[in-house]
């Protein structure tokens, strides 16, 4: 996993979604068919781009977003904690025909959180907008996107990357059908168990094995530069070069497990864009990681600068 530091600031460019969270406290998950009381709500801004953009900017990353929202109070929520983040907004766009994005999650007594997504304005990327991003795309140390914006575009950024010779970061959450190349292209393709083994499957037309090592092996064989398995509680594996490692992750009481992997997921890439070696990089977002259970929503668990990380 060799870093392309081209301007030596780490500067970071992330495409992606961005939401309101509507988030629901419940005892437990309903059955099918089941009305229970919750425990109380709360609105949030959300968006797994957002989210990782936002986690990498509060650890003092120089960070750009490019998203997208409707018109109205929601936008100005969805991306509030990225404003006072310091995050570069210029590139986020407002789709006046479009509804801001919304996540509604439920989370449980234990931190366990389900959520239901609706993709509004993030569902009207094309590549064509990806393509107005050339010049950031090539200004940037790393790019990082995910599975929450149109395939079509996801692929189009892939390529871009490629062309301009920047670090592609690919965060396949959810799984999306996105080309074999925008995977191949990905240094490093993100995952968590069961995004591992679908994009496995997709890659070789067979089952995937029951078991994450063996996954991650799978991913590399099939032509994957570097894999990052993300496993929750026990920690993260990494594939990097011919070596495969795992990353343990700090033992901490878990309140919600909202926006965790976002998180992993943008103090890995601040880390990669600064010149940091996978190992260095994984270990600290294993620890953000962990801080943001302790902590109730997404954004809003994100730890700064000052903010002492679990060991």
């Amino acid at each position: 996993m060799t870093a392309q530091n081209r301007t030596g600031e780490g500067r970071i460019l992330v495409v992606g979604s961005v939401n309101v969270d509507l988030v629901l406290g419940v005892a437990r998950h309903p059955q099918p068919g089941e009305t229970i009381a919750g425990t109380g709500s709360r609105r949030s801004p959300g968006g797994k781009g957002a989210n990782q953009a936002c986690a990498a900017a509060r650890l003092g990353g120089d960070v750009r977003f490019a998203g997208r929202t409707g018109a109205g109070p929601d936008a100005e929520l969805a991306l509030a904690l990225l404003h006072s983040a310091g995050a570069d907004l210029t590139a986020a766009t407002e789709i006046p025909d479009e509804e801001t994005g919304l996540a509604v999650v439920t989370v449980d007594e234990s931190g366990e959180n389900s959520i239901v997504i609706i993709a509004g304005a993030n569902g009207s990327w094309t590549p064509q907008d990806v393509q107005e991003l050339r010049a950031a795309v090539a200004e940037s140390d790393l790019v990082v996107s995910q599975g929450e914006i149109p395939a079509a575009a996801v692929d189009e950024l892939a390529r871009l990357c490629t062309d301009t010779g920047t670090r592609f970061l690919l965060n396949l959450a959810p799984v999306i059908e996105v080309e074999e190349g925008t995977l191949t292209a990905a240094d490093p393709l993100v995952v968590n168990e069961s995004e591992g083994r679908l994009a496995l499957s997709s890659l070789t037309g067979a089952e995937a094995p029951d078991d994450d090592m063996a996954t991650v092996r799978g991913l590399r064989d099939a032509g994957i530069r570097s894999v990052v398995m993300t496993r929750g509680a026990r920690g993260a594996i990494l594939a990097v070069d011919a070596e495969i490692s795992e990353i343990s992750s700090p033992v901490v009481h878990s309140v919600d497990t909202t926006g965790a992997g976002d998180a992993f997921v943008g103090a890995l890439a601040l880390g990669l864009a600064r010149g940091e070696s996978a190992g260095e990089a994984g270990r600290r977002a294993a620890r953000v990681g962990a801080f943001a259970v302790t902590r109730h929503g997404a954004q809003p668990s994100y730890p700064g600068r000052e903010d002492e990380l679990p060991e």
